[in-house]
């Protein structure tokens, strides 16, 4: 009898849980964004849980943060930083807040290293340089050994690594391209419309995320398949919609994005612009505001690897740091 309430009681608290979920619009255990501030003046990286709470601030130097990617183990942060003109890219490690520079020996090769992506095995950043002349990708260990060019093309921007490891999705000249991890076997996918300049995969590695021109002169989310077929349009906005950033969350339901709306100096216009979520399910439904006002640039999704996963509504809703007090105070 005793077993039968407890179980009776169990399945109130998830039943109870669930219901709260749906009506807070979009929630996911395994969704934790992070993204970069332009309210706070020194520009940490917010990291944001599903109800809107600021569960931390990673401060970083130096410069401030441009584009950032996670380890897979979450542990340490690869991020772009610009100073003097020129841009390269640092790591820090979040529980020691050591900073270091991953490719020193790099730092005066003439051109900018930017747009750093962390390999899913962990071993590797893909990322953006002019070292040649040009904008290509290129590839390095953890410790910024073993440099290796995987384009020729120019132009290239912002490479995101497939899920599954054995890809990297990249944009050139406004087309999207896919190619194995080694730089082998490239093909476009060609898109209508063209693409403005970043891509996301989804989490099981078939689907690619995109930003391309909408039909009503706005700047739009599109999902494709790496195949090339089932193109969908995500998002519907505005005439004048400019579109800067996009990622795909580990749970694959969503993907966020920070619309920019008007004209003016980029800095006046990124200081209003804040992060929406669309579902990732059919046209992807209203967008939902995520940041609640706070102002955001670049952005990415917490990698899933260590975090709790935990059943009840209270630890759902701090399932971070507050997850990790709750548990030690309780041994």
């Amino acid at each position: 009898m005793k077993r039968l309430l407890i179980c009776v009681i169990l399945g109130m608290v998830l039943l109870i849980g669930s219901f709260t979920f749906v009506n807070r619009g979009w929630t996911d255990e395994r969704d934790v964004l992070s993204f970069v501030s332009t309210t706070d003046e020194d520009r940490p990286i917010i990291l944001m849980n599903t109800q809107g709470e600021v569960l931390q601030k990673l401060r970083t130097e130096p410069g401030h943060p441009s584009a950032f990617t996670w380890s897979p183990d979450r542990r340490s942060i690869a991020y772009e930083a610009c100073r003097n003109a020129n841009c390269e890219i640092h790591v820090m490690e979040i529980s020691t807040n050591v900073r270091r520079n991953i490719h020193r020996e790099l730092t005066f090769d003439g051109g900018d290293n930017q747009k750093p992506a962390w390999s899913p095995d962990g071993k590797w950043i893909a990322f953006v340089s002019e070292r040649a002349g040009d904008k290509d990708i290129y590839k390095m260990d953890v410790n910024g050994k073993n440099v290796k060019r995987l384009t020729k093309k120019g132009g290239c921007n912002k490479p995101a690594w497939s899920p599954d490891g054995r890809s990297i999705a990249f944009v050139s000249h406004s087309t999207l391209f896919v190619m194995d991890a080694e730089g082998r076997n490239v093909r476009h996918l060609g898109i209508a419309g063209g693409v403005a300049f970043s891509c996301a995969w989804a989490p099981n590695s078939k689907q690619i995320a995109f930003i391309a021109g909408g039909a009503e002169g706005s700047i739009e989310v599109f999902s494709i398949n790496v195949d090339g077929q089932n193109m969908r349009q995500l998002t519907k906005s505005e005439e004048g919609t400019f579109i800067w950033e996009l990622a795909w969350s580990p749970s694959g339901k969503w993907i966020a994005y920070i619309p920019i709306q008007g004209n003016g100096p980029i800095a006046q216009l990124f200081a209003n612009a804040v992060v929406h979520i669309v579902g990732t399910v059919g046209g992807g439904g209203k967008p939902i505001e995520a940041t609640k006002g706070m102002g955001a640039r670049y952005l990415n999704w917490v990698p899933t690897a260590s975090l709790p996963v935990a059943l009840s509504v209270e630890k759902q809703a701090t399932l971070w740091g507050k997850l990790k007090q709750t548990e030690d105070t309780s041994k």
